[in-house]
């Protein structure tokens, strides 16, 4: 009970402070997870470059690495400051702090009140496709919040709503303004808006039910550029059903590309590469949308790629001649 008159206290005091001075320092930690450990994602951001290189400080992603490796690994996650915040973890990964929720957002104070699960509960239903934010750093609304260092050779947008991937390189002045090669995709209705700074690699990704995709690289958390999926961790056996639908919205919320794209990202894009993500419906981008040509079933090539850069591929044979009709 203690708890909850503390934490009530504390949300409205966050809407007092937000009236009175109209801004406050919303990157609240430590906090107190749900686990109880003090975790305090600034100070664990700060304290190992690796992580920081690769999560910045994208809460939800470095509670992931520490409560699944980093506590293992004897990384420390805070400097004995007592907590300052509760967060709750969401189903996928991503962190959620009420207090920060209703800072950011004080109409929500009139609408919904200050109860912490109302607030979750407005965030996890309507929120979140809104394009609010449930913890500071998670997604980032604007590219003007973005260091565009130009140690970077590209910037990756992706267009969710018209399915395209747009590759832009630099101009004189530093600035990503020239479209330079442009990718069919598959995202999906989760995949997350936003500004992004791309991850790790992986050559294979293994995906639930047995499938795996080839030339993998991290957008956010659980979010990856990857081939369309093969069912197996074998380059022969590309679902080419899936293949076929490239160019649609239809995936769980990683980008889908044909193997070659997701290859080339692959090794030219370094871990730190700015990805955007947005909507346009109307306008695929400077570039255009390319089409995939479909892969047709009765072709003993239908396990591969054909944009695959194995060398091995059949796609690459010059297609034999059609065998004379019987006289």
């Amino acid at each position: 009970m203690r708890k909850v008159w503390t934490y009530a206290v504390t949300l409205v005091a966050v809407i007092l402070s937000v009236f009175a001075i109209g801004k406050i320092d919303t990157l609240a930690a430590p906090l107190a997870m749900p686990d109880g450990t003090v975790f305090d994602p600034v100070y664990y951001a700060d304290s190992y470059a690796d992580l920081k290189m690769l999560y910045g400080y994208d809460g939800g992603a470095l509670w992931k690495h520490y409560s699944t490796c980093g506590r293992a690994e004897g990384r420390r996650c805070s400097d004995g400051t007592p907590a300052v915040g509760h967060v709750s973890v969401m189903a996928d990964g991503t962190l959620f702090d009420a207090s920060y929720y209703l800072s950011t957002y004080p109409d929500l104070a009139t609408a919904i009140g200050t109860d912490a699960n109302a607030l979750w509960v407005h965030y996890s239903h309507f929120g979140r496709a809104e394009g609010r934010t449930g913890y500071p750093g998670q997604v980032v609304a604007s590219a003007d919040q973005i260091n565009f260092n130009a140690k970077y050779p590209y910037m990756i947008k992706v267009n969710r709503a018209a399915a395209t991937v747009t590759i832009y390189g630099i101009d004189s002045t530093g600035a990503y303004s020239i479209p330079y090669r442009a990718f069919v995709c598959s995202p999906g209705r989760a995949t997350p808006i936003g500004v992004f700074r791309s991850g790790m690699n992986a050559r294979w990704l293994a995906f639930d039910g047995g499938q795996y995709g080839q030339y993998t690289k991290n957008i956010t958390k659980d979010f990856w550029f990857h081939s369309v999926m093969y069912n197996g961790k074998n380059e022969a056996a590309l679902d080419w059903g899936a293949y076929n639908r490239l160019g649609t919205i239809c995936s769980h919320g990683c980008v889908r590309l044909q193997c070659g794209d997701a290859y080339w990202i692959y090794t030219n894009c370094p871990v730190g590469t700015i990805v955007q993500i947005y909507d346009d419906p109307t306008n695929p981008g400077p570039l255009g949308k390319p089409v995939a040509p479909k892969i047709n079933g009765g072709d003993p090539r239908r396990g591969w790629d054909p944009t695959d850069p194995n060398p091995g591929n059949p796609w690459f044979a010059v297609p034999a001649e059609p065998a004379a009709a019987a006289q």
